[in-house]
Order: C-alpha cells, then sequence, then structure tokens
C-alpha cells in the first residue's frame, strides 16, 4: 500500500493528523477533530427499540480544519461535479420555507440531474444541512434514510417517536428525521414488536437464504494439507490480536498503555527455549515478504508452533527529545497480500507463517533503546 501511494503521480489525504498516511501525500487537507463537528453514533444492542445518536460538535475547530462533508462538497465544485450556489441556491431556500416545499423541489431537481444522484449526500448537505439546527449540517442525508424508515416501518417508527394518530403516514419521515436531528442524548428510530421481525427481511417469503453456492463451492475445494506451515516457515502467526490497551489506534501516547507497552509476541516456552532466547528476548520474526524484531513473551496457553501480535502499535511517536520513533511492532508489513480469502479478497492476518530467529546484541539493544526512549523510562542496571 505504501509502495501504491508513493507511485501515485497525485495523492490527497484528509485526516485529523499527520498520520503515516498523511506523510504519503502530496496535499494533507485537514479535517475536524470528533469533538469539532458532527457526528453519528448507531447501535442496535438494545432491540426492539433501535436508536441513532447525531452528536453535534462542543468546541469550535482549530483554525484551519473543516468537517470531511465541507472539504467534499468544497471539492465536488470546484471539480464541476456538484453544482454552485446559483443552481442549489433555490433548493436551500425552499428547505427554509418548509420541507414539503423542499421535498418537490428536490426530487424535481435529481430528476432533471442524473448525474446529481452519485452526489446527491452533497446536495443534501449543501441545501437541507445549511436550514438545520446547531451545526448539524452533516446529518442532512439522513432526511433519506428517515423517509426510508418510516415508509418501511411506520409503526415501529409511531411507537418510537411516540406520534399520534392524527400524524399521517407520510409525515412519519419529517417527523423521525427532526427528532433524529434535535435530539443530544440520541433519540428511538423504531420500537418494535417480536412479532415483526420477520417482516425484516427482505425475501417476500420471509425465509433466510443460508445456501451461499460460491462459499460452498470454494469450501469444496479446500485441502486441509494446504494448511499446514511450509517447512521454510514453521511457525503460524495470528496477526492483530486485541489485547488490554490496543483498542483504538487513535491513542498514540504510549503512555495510555498500563501493559505490554512493547506490543510483545505471545510464544510457547517450549518454542523459546528451543529458539535458545528467554522471555523478554528481542527476536526476529519473518515472512516471505517481511521482517520485524519484537519482544516476546512466554504464555504457555499458545499451543507449540502458533505465535501472536496485537494490532495497534507500529506508529511513529515523538521520544522526549522530539524524534520519531516506531512505537511496537508493524505487523502488516509482515502481511503477504497474495496470501487471501479468494472470496472478499482479505489477506489470511491470522494465519501468517513465519520463521523466528535470534538477532545480534547490537540490533537487540537498538530495539530496547528505542523502547526505553519512547517509554521515557531509565535503562535497566
Amino acid at each position: 500500500m505504501e509502495q501504491a501511494l508513493r507511485a501515485l503521480d497525485l495523492c490527497v489525504v484528509v485526516d485529523v493528523a499527520m498520520t503515516e498516511t498523511a506523510r504519503l501525500a502530496h496535499y494533507v487537507l485537514p479535517a475536524s477533530s470528533q469533538f469539532e463537528k458532527t457526528e453519528f453514533t448507531l447501535f442496535n444492542f438494545e432491540f426492539p427499540t433501535n436508536y441513532f445518536h447525531v452528536r453535534a460538535g462542543v468546541l469550535p475547530p482549530l483554525a484551519g480544519t473543516l468537517p470531511e462533508p465541507e472539504i467534499y462538497t468544497r471539492l465536488a465544485v470546484a471539480l464541476g461535479l456538484l453544482p454552485g450556489d446559483n443552481v442549489l441556491g433555490p433548493l436551500r431556500e425552499a428547505a427554509r420555507r418548509s420541507r414539503t416545499e423542499f421535498a418537490a423541489a428536490f426530487r424535481a431537481f435529481m430528476g432533471e440531474n442524473p448525474s446529481a444522484v452519485a452526489v446527491g449526500a452533497l446536495v443534501l448537505y449543501h441545501t437541507l444541512g445549511q436550514t438545520l439546527p446547531d451545526g448539524t449540517a452533516a446529518a442532512a442525508p439522513l432526511w433519506n434514510a428517515a423517509l426510508a424508515c418510516a415508509k418501511r416501518s411506520p409503526q415501529a417508527v409511531r411507537r418510537a417517536i411516540g406520534a399520534s394518530d392524527e400524524v399521517a403516514d407520510h409525515q412519519l419521515g419529517d417527523l423521525l428525521f427532526d427528532t433524529i436531528v434535535a435530539a443530544r442524548q440520541g433519540a428511538a428510530v423504531t420500537r418494535h414488536d417480536y412479532d415483526e421481525v420477520w417482516t425484516l427481511i427482505g425475501y417476500s417469503d420471509r425465509k433466510i437464504r443460508l445456501v451461499v453456492p460460491q462459499m460452498l463451492e470454494w469450501l469444496a475445494r479446500l485441502d486441509p494439507q494446504a494448511a499446514d506451515a511450509p517447512k521454510e516457515f514453521p511457525f503460524m502467526l495470528a496477526a492483530g490480536g486485541r489485547r488490554m490497551f490496543n483498542a483504538n489506534q487513535i491513542f498514540r501516547d504510549p503512555a495510555w498503555r498500563r501493559d505490554d507497552p512493547d506490543g510483545a509476541m505471545l510464544i510457547n516456552s517450549n518454542d523459546l527455549d528451543a529458539l535458545g532466547a528467554k522471555d523478554g528476548d528481542w527476536i526476529a520474526v519473518e515472512s516471505s515478504v517481511g521482517r520485524l524484531v519484537v519482544r516476546c513473551k512466554v504464555d504457555d496457553a499458545m499451543r507449540n508452533g502458533q505465535l501472536a501480535l496485537p494490532h495497534g502499535y507500529g506508529q511513529a511517536y515523538p521520544a522526549p527529545d522530539g524524534e520519531r520513533l516506531v512505537n511496537g511492532p508493524r505487523i502488516n508489513l509482515l502481511t503477504e497480500s497474495g496470501n487471501r480469502d479468494p472470496i472478499a479478497g482479505t489477506p489470511y492476518h491470522k494465519n501468517v507463517a513465519v520463521r523466528l530467529a535470534l538477532v545480534p546484541a547490537h540490533e537487540a539493544a537498538a530495539h530496547q533503546s528505542q523502547s526505553e526512549r519512547i517509554h521515557m523510562s531509565a535503562p535497566a542496571n
């Protein structure tokens, strides 16, 4: 991926920080952080009641930053993909007058401008969005979703938002949308009866399709022998394990990790003894495409020949002296993209064939020194 990005004639990245991806770009368009813009949260843990949360910004954006919808809208206008205010202005004025008038104008506009369908969300952001309260313009594309939800499950929407019988079905979508946008603690969008669950299945016979022919054909061709580790790479590495303090890569500050600061590789004690290393040593992990030096940690819950490394490490962070150092293993350097699921194309991150090797004393010392610098700890006596 890094080679592909470097090979581009033009690479533009939208990001909230100077990340590894941003550093590969010719231009970086700085976005506002999640505290400075409208974003959404949607979970279905409370079924049969479903909630949607429009989270408005709580802080003013930093100078020079914009929310992503504004960035993409300006780019789309500049590229000629989205009409300017001379065309969209009347739609915005219709939205200010009434939702009914806007709905008619929007449908007419989209019918007359089929090329705008691909950027319909930006049309809504630039028109209806500018009339929404509390800086929630980014929520405008939810309008179509609210209309569709109310049309599909009118009774569930009525229960959720407490709509009276006086509210006509064709008004439910707008009422649902306004409820979602106005609520700052999240809003119930549907409340189902369990007898209604089967109506949520899209097939007319309300049966779930369990048979996926392409998957069954693929499973029939699987050869268990082919899954064995090759002789030159006798260990199988599960790359990308979840641990206590690596849930989110945005937490770059190593001080946030109260355990496992180096992202150690878990290994069975028998395998470590056979290698001639001990718990806490730095050892090399090599796949067919890459090499990492990692700290090892004995874990006899691992089977012989099985290894594990966590995700969320391998990012640059400034040491106390300002130099940017890589904190922990960059596990994707071991990933061979051709060794992948033939249906989805996802590399086998949890089944990476590798070999282990001792590292020279000077290389181990360099990694130990880097670890101490980035974690601001004194060298061991």
